[in-house]
Order: structure tokens, then sequence, then C-alpha cells
């Protein structure tokens, strides 16, 4: 490098975005939006869809913390999408749309602190059939996958977790990759708390939005008593992982004969048993599955060396190594989970307190949904190197980074790309 030469151009680094609102736009999601969540004041100088598509923008050029939006703006300056405001704004518009947290002190131990506004839930569902990343009113169901996750943060209102660290406990919804329902709960409150309740408004949600859930997963916390006949009454089916107990144990140690089936490539022992579940008296369908203790001892109860794993589900059509396979595929929602603690940056809540957090949880949220919807355009439009199943950093990288700048030409304002002309053109949606 022998010279340096300087130029004051408007060009961005970031020049894929413009495509990218574009198609948002002509969508007409920022309209959505904003009529989900309603106007700011007639004073304000950013709507909610400009803080929301701001913030999916510091995501998709990988920003981490609210405040690099500063930094996006002044990289993006000048382009399609110019809308972008402070870190200061997007913390006024959270407080603004806010709902107060309930503390549940029923419990003389444990004071539960909760955090949810439905309406914002009604927004993520409504926001993934406007795009048409679901649909209403079809025959076909989905799939709903249902867990919990800590995000860890040292704020002042934040709780001890069961890993001994500090942090908030939400649960979240996801349909694939689409989250569509959040509740954030603080770090002490465990994971079986207020499900019943939290489902029912999920489940409500769904049918006034009319999509169909035909099939219901979820880990052992999860298996309670009164979740189950809910969970029936809004589904086909349903796959929870079961808590062991001596009833369960006993009963696996009297199956005489386990079936080696192939799971993930690993021979697996399954068997199916007849299980009634918290002294109830409809019988279910678990699908056990058994292992070798490594210290090959004889457990007491159930005469054997072998642990047991299972699944509780009113499935009785698909086999046993259906119902496992088919429960196993629930790990690419706990991946969801990381995604949105990485990809949309709730490992760096921005604000001081629970309620204000929620709601900048919903809007990240909202951002996965609109990225999720993003990919599925690029691929309808068969971009080079975009699929479906990447993450932010891929996009960015494979699409979002090319340099662009704002010309006139004949007295109209033109998008000058340095780039291929069949990766970069206007997006069909």
């Amino acid at each position: 490098m022998d010279k340096v030469i300087h130029s004051d151009k408007n060009i961005t680094a970031f020049g894929g975005l413009n495509f990218i609102f574009k198609a948002i736009k002509d969508r007409g999601l920022d309209k959505y939006l904003d009529e989900r969540l309603g106007a700011r004041g007639k004073c304000a100088r950013y709507s909610h869809s400009d803080i929301i598509l701001s913030l999916l923008g510091n995501c998709l050029v990988q920003g981490s913390f609210v405040s690099d939006i500063e930094k996006f703006r002044e990289k993006y300056q000048g382009q399609f999408f110019g809308n972008i405001p402070s870190a200061d704004t997007v913390e006024y518009a959270c407080q603004q749309l806010k709902k107060a947290t309930i503390k549940d002190t029923r419990n003389k131990k444990v004071t539960h602190f909760v955090n949810y506004c439905n309406e914002m839930n009604q927004s993520l569902v409504g926001l993934a059939v406007k795009s048409g990343l679901l649909k209403a009113g079809g025959d076909d169901g989905y799939t709903l996958d249902f867990d919990n996750v800590i995000v860890e943060h040292d704020k002042q209102d934040a709780m001890r977790t069961y890993k001994n660290t500090r942090g908030y406990h939400p649960n979240l919804a996801f349909v694939g990759r689409i989250p569509v329902h959040i509740e954030n709960h603080n770090g002490n409150t465990p994971a079986q708390y207020g499900q019943c309740e939290t489902l029912k408004r999920c489940f409500e949600n769904f049918k006034q939005a009319g999509v169909r859930i035909s099939a219901f997963r979820a880990d052992a916390a999860s298996y309670q008593k009164e979740l189950i006949p809910l969970v029936e009454a809004y589904t086909d089916n349903f796959y929870i992982r079961l808590n062991g107990c001596d009833k369960l144990h006993k009963q696996c140690g009297q199956v005489k004969q386990w079936n080696k089936v192939l799971i993930n490539n690993i021979c697996k022992e399954v068997a199916s048993i007849e299980y009634t579940p918290f002294g109830q008296d409809q019988v279910r369908r678990a699908v056990m599955e058994r292992t070798p203790k490594k210290d090959k001892q004889i457990d007491i109860v159930s005469e054997t060396a072998y642990d047991y794993f299972g699944i509780l589900t009113n499935n009785c059509i698909k086999s046993d190594q259906e119902v496992i396979a088919f429960y196993n595929q629930r790990g690419d929602a706990e991946n969801s989970n990381r995604y949105m603690l990485n990809d949309f940056n709730l490992h760096h809540l921005p604000f001081s307190d629970m309620c204000t957090n929620t709601v900048f949880i919903y809007m990240m949220a909202m951002c996965a949904t609109l990225f999720e919807w993003i990919k599925n355009v690029l691929v309808a439009n068969k971009i080079k190197a975009i699929t479906a199943s990447m993450r932010v950093k891929a996009v960015c990288f494979h699409y979002i980074t090319t340099a662009a700048i704002y010309i006139t030409h004949a007295r109209k304002k033109v998008l000058k790309i340095f780039g291929p002309a069949n990766t970069y053109f206007q997006l069909q949606v």
C-alpha cells in the first residue's frame, strides 16, 4: 500500500439491505406493525415500524447492542430506509409499550415475577400470518414447540436461576423457527410455573388467528396433571418428556419384549407401555427407551440394570421409532432459543428493568420472524448461495455486504450496486 485516498461519497457497505427493506415495505409488513402496535404520538419522529426495522438492520449487519444502532445509522445513511432512530428513542418506545410486572406471592417460599403482553403475542402470530409464514384456515396443522430459556444478565431486578447465575427465565413457543409466544419470568421462577395459563393464552391466540396446531412437543417441565387435558383440547397429538417415577420404572422392568431400532445412527432398545400418569383413570401411551447403566448396578425398583427415558403421547398410530424421531426434532426448537439469544441479541438486554426488557424481547422476536420471511423471499428469488436454514451471519456475508450508493441520473434517484446483476435486483414478494 503506497498511498491512501479518501472520499466523502455516501457509499454503504450494506447495500443488500436496500432490497430487503424494499421487499418488507412492498409486502406492507411495516404498515402492519404500526397497525398492531399503534401510533407513537403526533410529535414522534419515528414510528414503531421504524424502530423494529432499525433493530432488524442492526442485527443483520452484526450489531450486538442497541447502542450499535448509532453506528448502523452512520454506515447506512442516505439509503432506501433512512428513518433510523437513536438508541434513546428505542428505549422511549419500549417504555411506552411496557406492561406492569405481575408479582405472585402465593408461594411463601418464592415470590414470582411475571411480565407479558398478550397483545404483543397476538402480533407475533399475526405477523407470521401476514408474511405468509403461517397459513390461516388451512387443513394442515403446525407443530408447536414449547420451552424455557435462561437469559443471563446482571440487571438490577435479576434473580438467581437454577444454574446459579443471575437473569430471567422466559418461556418461548416456536413453530419451526418462528417465535409465536413469549412470557417473561424472573430467574428464580421454575419452568413448570404457570404453564397451563400460558399455553391456554397461546392456543387461544392461534384459534383467533385461524391457525391450526396439530401437534405439541415439550420437555419434562410440561409433564403436569392439568396440562395434558388442556393440550389435548387444542391439538390432535402431544409429545411430552416423562418424569421418571417408581411406578413407571417398575412397569418398564416388567416389559419382556424390547425392540432394537436405529435412531440417529445409534441402536436403541424401545417399547411402548400402557401408563396412567398422576393416578388418572385414562390410560396413555408411554414410548420408553432403555440404556444399560454404566456401573451395571441393578435398580431396586425396576430390578434391572437399565436407565429408562420416556415420551408420553396420545398418538397410537406412529411406531415407537417414529414417535422418538419426531420428538427428537424438538431439538431444533432449542436451537431457535440459542438463535434468539445470539443472532437477535437477547444476550445483551439493554434496559434496567424486566417490563421494558420484555418489550425489547418481543421486538427482537418480530425481527426474527421478519428474518425468516426474508430468507424465504431470497430463496424464492433464486439468490445464489442463500438457503432457508442460514443464520444471520451467513446472510450478512453472502448477500448484505456489498457496496452501494445512490446517484442522480436523468433527474431520478438511482441505486448503484457494486455487485453482480443476477444477485442484486428488486425482489419479487
